[in-house]
């Protein structure tokens, strides 16, 4: 039926649901094709968010997206946080101090902080959204602290985990959202510069 709906070969429709069946949406009932499987929690974290993030291209969507969401990691994490978790934030907060003179590596001491405070919220989402970021933000970052320094960056991490550590979600959240949105307001600025580029060599093209 779905070649005749689709207007498609059974091949094509058999390779796209075996690609449903890898990610978990779909599932065969032997004799009776495919039935879809229940949306759980489950699917959500392994296969459709990875997806949606390693997609967005958009370093403004991105950014406004940790925004929310790591806004609110910091503010449970502030209530769930235990001793390990806070000391663990310690030696990150610290290792990223300690690297100020070398974006790739305070890069990545950056990234592992924001991903410890998303461990101590105890949140699956916030850890698998930390996770994928983790993984696909930092090259990027790396090439963005060389452009605007770390100082910014470390003075919001020393009061986001002071938050934490002294069990202040509201602090601790308010901490990370203007962290964040320090880092939109220069991605819209350097992205607004890329732009003004394009258009001036696009003008001198012309003429």
């Amino acid at each position: 039926k779905l070649c005749d709906v689709l207007g498609v070969s059974r091949n094509t429709v058999r390779a796209a649901l075996n690609k449903l069946n890898a990610i978990g949406l779909v599932e065969p009932r032997h004799g009776y094709g495919y039935s879809i499987r229940e949306l759980n929690s489950g699917i959500y974290l392994n296969t459709l968010l990875p997806t949606l993030l390693l997609r967005s291209r958009d370093l403004q969507s991105i950014t406004e997206f940790r925004i929310g969401v790591e806004g609110e990691a910091a503010y449970l994490a502030a209530v769930r946080a235990t001793e390990e978790d806070v000391a663990g934030m310690d030696a990150t907060w610290k290792q990223a101090a300690a690297s100020i003179d070398d974006s790739d590596l305070f890069a990545k001491y950056d990234m592992e902080f924001h991903r410890k405070i998303a461990i101590a919220s105890r949140n699956m989402l916030f850890i698998k959204a930390a996770e994928m970021l983790e993984n696909m933000y930092t090259v990027w970052l790396m090439g963005f602290l060389r452009t605007h320094g770390k100082e910014r960056s470390n003075d919001f991490h020393f009061k986001i985990y002071q938050a934490i550590a002294q069990h202040q979600p509201t602090e601790a959240k308010y901490y990370m959202e203007e962290h964040l949105k320090d880092v939109l307001q220069k991605v819209k600025k350097d992205e607004s510069k890329r732009t003004g580029l394009k258009l001036l060599n696009e003008s001198i093209s012309r003429e």
